[in-house]
């Protein structure tokens, strides 16, 4: 008896000093766990600064999301995802492409001459600044690699992401050039993200 009594208290000391293993590490090991949160914000304002025809119906507006479906929220799906683990921040945005041309590895025309304009979303991907302020991101484009391809983008991103931490807003002012009935068009953009609740928002 006295010995299964031995065999049980040593059992017991044994559990006792994994456990309290464990709990000396879990300080120092937890904080160096990847932690990342996925944040989406998706569109819900986008004006241009000069109304412009985008669809070729001869009306032109400052919202481009009455232009084309491409900026609709529904379809396209405009978006940041916000990863706090390695500082990386996604923008998806619709590039046009003018008839069967080769995608992003031509420029726009500069005379519109009934070609066939349509447009499909890039991700671009944007280093952002760890010491941002209450109400400020700093961005800067990350260097990409397309397989040694020249690429035209018509989208130039933001280098600012404006935060609104109350309404849960993120906005950025940009620059586009479209191809429209009067050729090529540059038109400085205001867009304004708000945070999809599914996917929580960036702290």
């Amino acid at each position: 008896m006295k010995k299964h009594l031995i065999s049980i208290l040593l059992l017991l000391v044994f559990l006792s000093c994994i456990f309290l293993s464990c709990e000396k590490e879990s300080p120092n090991t937890i904080p160096n766990l990847p932690r990342k949160q996925a944040c989406e914000y998706l569109l819900v304002d986008l004006q241009v600064d000069l109304p412009i025809d985008l669809n070729f119906d001869g009306r032109s507006n400052i919202d481009l999301r009455k232009e084309t479906d491409a900026f609709q929220l529904n379809s396209c799906q405009i978006f940041f995802s916000l990863i706090e683990t390695d500082n990386t921040l996604m923008i998806a945005w619709p590039e046009p492409q003018v008839d069967a041309n080769l995608f992003l590895g031509q420029e726009l025309p500069e005379v519109y001459e009934g070609q066939t304009v349509s447009y499909h979303i890039v991700p671009r991907y944007y280093i952002r600044d760890i010491n941002y302020t209450r109400t400020r991101m700093y961005l800067e484009e990350a260097k990409e690699e397309y397989n040694g391809w020249q690429t035209y983008f018509t989208f130039t991103g933001p280098t600012v992401l404006e935060i609104d931490k109350e309404q849960n807003t993120i906005s950025f002012q940009a620059h586009q050039v479209f191809l429209t009935q009067k050729g090529r068009e540059s038109r400085e953009i205001t867009a304004i993200f708000k945070a999809n609740p599914e996917y929580g928002y960036f702290q």
